[in-house]
C-alpha cells in the first residue's frame, strides 16, 4: 500500500511552507541512517521523508498529489528500490550546510571577484565618463594552459589514484562518520604534474596587470558600484569571477549641493536687483548658462525651478530638477557715490544708520 505523504512528515493537509520545512527537519534529524548504524528500517523511513518532502514543497506537485495520492510505486520504492529525480543531499544540505551524497564536498566553480576604486569630479558624475581602470587579477597561465605542468606532462595523482576524490572519517552531530571528500593533492582532478610549470610554480594561474575601458554612467553617486562580469580572477575549468568598480565623486562647486537626482544651488543677487527686479543671464556651475527672471520686490529664499536640469536617472531616459534659491549678495566695500544714495534712502525711509568716523572704526576693529 502507498504511505500517505502528509501521515510520513506528521503534518495535516493544510500545513503551511513553513510547517512542511519544519516537519522535515525535525524528522530527517530523528531518521538519518547516520543515526542508526544502518538500521534498514530507518533507512526505508528517511528516503519515505525525503520523497514526501520532495513533493510537498513544490506547489505544483503537492496540487498534483492532492489530488491523485500517492504513486503506485512509492511503496515499493521506499522500501528499498527507491528512484526519484531528485537528490536527498541537496535537500539536506540546504537546511543543515553539508551534503551526504558519494562525491562529498562540493567544489567552488567561479573565480574570486576583484574590487578597485575610481574617483571622478562632480561635473562627470552628472554627464558621464570613460575611464581607463587599472587593477590587479590572477589570470590562467599561458605557458601551461592551466594545467600547472612543465611540456603539459601528468600523471596519476598518488593520495586518490587518479579517482579525484578521498574518504575522510569525520565527526558530525551525528557522530563519526565516513564521508567522500575532494583529494586535497589534485584537486579533483585525478592527476598532477610530473613537473611543475617554470611559470606558474605548478599553480595553474599567474598575476597580471589588467587594465579594463569602464563607461561610468550620467548620474552615478558616491557609494555606487558597477559590476563587469568576467573581469575577476580566472581559475583553470571555472567560470572567470567578476569586477567590481566603486566610484567616488569629488564635491560639488561652492553653491551647489545634490539631492538625490535633483541639484540645489544658490545664487547671491545685488539689494538693488532684488528691490526693482531684473532679467539676467547667469552661469550655473555644471549646467550652464540660464535665463532668471526676478521679480520686483522678490524675497531672500525664494526658490525657482528648471524642470529637466538635474541629475539623470541610471537606466532611464529622465533628469531631475534644478532648484536656485535666490540670496543677496552684501557690499563688502562701498564707492562714495554708492554710500551718498545709500544714505539717502536711508533719510527718505527715516532708518537711523551709523555714519563712518573714528569711533566706529575703533568699534569694528
Amino acid at each position: 500500500m502507498a504511505y500517505e505523504y502528509y501521515e510520513v512528515l506528521g503534518i495535516s493537509r493544510t500545513a503551511s511552507d513553513e510547517e512542511i520545512k519544519k516537519a522535515y527537519r525535525k524528522r530527517a534529524m530523528e531518521c538519518h541512517p547516520d543515526r542508526h548504524g544502518g538500521d534498514t528500517e530507518k533507512e526505508r523511513e528517511f528516503k519515505q521523508i525525503n520523497e514526501a518532502y520532495a513533493t510537498l514543497s513544490d506547489p505544483a506537485k503537492r496540487r498534483r498529489y492532492d489530488r491523485h495520492g500517492t504513486p503506485p510505486d512509492a511503496a515499493s520504492a521506499g522500501a528499498g528500490g527507491f528512484h526519484a529525480d531528485f537528490d536527498f543531499s541537496d535537500i539536506f544540505d540546504s537546511f543543515f550546510g553539508w551534503g551526504f551524497s558519494r562525491w562529498g564536498s562540493r567544489s567552488q566553480t567561479r573565480g574570486g571577484d576583484r574590487e578597485v576604486h575610481t574617483r571622478i569630479s562632480f561635473t562627470q558624475s552628472i554627464s558621464g565618463v570613460s575611464q581607463t581602470i587599472s587593477y590587479r587579477r590572477k589570470v590562467v597561465c599561458k605557458a601551461c594552459d592551466g594545467t600547472g605542468a612543465k611540456n603539459w606532462e601528468m600523471h596519476t595523482c598518488p593520495e586518490c589514484h587518479g579517482a579525484g576524490w578521498v574518504r575522510r572519517r569525520m565527526q558530525s552531530i551525528f557522530g563519526v562518520v565516513d564521508r567522500v571528500v575532494e583529494c586535497p593533492r589534485c584537486h579533483g582532478a585525478g592527476k598532477i604534474p610530473k613537473e611543475v610549470c617554470d611559470a606558474c610554480q605548478g599553480q595553474g594561474v599567474q598575476d597580471e596587470n589588467a587594465q579594463k575601458s569602464v563607461d561610468i554612467p550620467a548620474g552615478i553617486d558616491t557609494g555606487m558600484s558597477m559590476k563587469i562580469s568576467g573581469e575577476g580572477d580566472q581559475m583553470p575549468g571555472w567560470r572567470p569571477g567578476d569586477l567590481y568598480v566603486h566610484v567616488d565623486v569629488e564635491s560639488p562647486p561652492d553653491g551647489m549641493r545634490r539631492d538625490d537626482v535633483n541639484l540645489r544651488y544658490t545664487l547671491a543677487l545685488d539689494p538693488v536687483e532684488l528691490v526693482l527686479g531684473v532679467e539676467k543671464t547667469v552661469k550655473i556651475p555644471v549646467i550652464g548658462e540660464r535665463t532668471i527672471d526676478i521679480g520686483a520686490g522678490t524675497p531672500i529664499g525664494k526658490v525657482l525651478r528648471f524642470i529637466g536640469d538635474g541629475v539623470p536617472h541610471i537606466g532611464y531616459d529622465r533628469r531631475g530638477d534644478l532648484f536656485v534659491e535666490i540670496s543677496v549678495k552684501i557690499p563688502a566695500k562701498l564707492s562714495k557715490k554708492e554710500r551718498e544714495l545709500y544714505e539717502s534712502l536711508a533719510k527718505e525711509w527715516k532708518i537711523p544708520v551709523r555714519k563712518p568716523g573714528m569711533f566706529s572704526q575703533l568699534f569694528e576693529a
